[in-house]
């Protein structure tokens, strides 16, 4: 995939429709769970995860942009899927298209949530 391709991806109002309810799903599910994980009650890690999981689920529509973003620069998801003339997404990967996205949605998540190496170190 192109540079150009890319971010034609990422702009995709379709991608950002289901990146949109995948960041909400992944949300959800990192809002229950156990503060003790990731690093220990209170660590930097938990806490950026737990903010991030509160940022997306006060304001989903906007996450979701910087979501798309994101996923659309993972080779391991760029490389299966394209948007054609009419802006439609051709998903040629294994399994479907909203499994894809919410495993690279999940992911990239501590990326986008800024959490560092130095964050996941006890």
């Amino acid at each position: 995939m192109t540079l150009e391709e890319q971010y034609d991806l990422s702009k995709n109002s379709e991608l950002r429709k289901l990146t949109e309810a995948a960041i909400l799903i992944t949300a959800t599910q990192i809002s229950g769970e156990d503060p003790t994980n990731y690093g220990g009650l209170g660590s930097v890690w938990s806490q950026k995860r737990h903010t991030r999981a509160t940022q997306v689920i006060n304001s989903a529509q906007s996450q979701s942009i910087i979501f798309a973003n994101s996923v659309s620069a993972q080779a391991g998801f760029n490389s299966v899927i394209t948007v054609d003339e009419d802006g439609s997404l051709i998903y040629e990967g294994i399994g479907t298209l909203d499994q894809d996205l919410l495993f690279t949605v999940n992911s990239v998540w501590d990326d986008v949530a800024g959490i560092s190496y130095e964050d996941k170190q006890p």
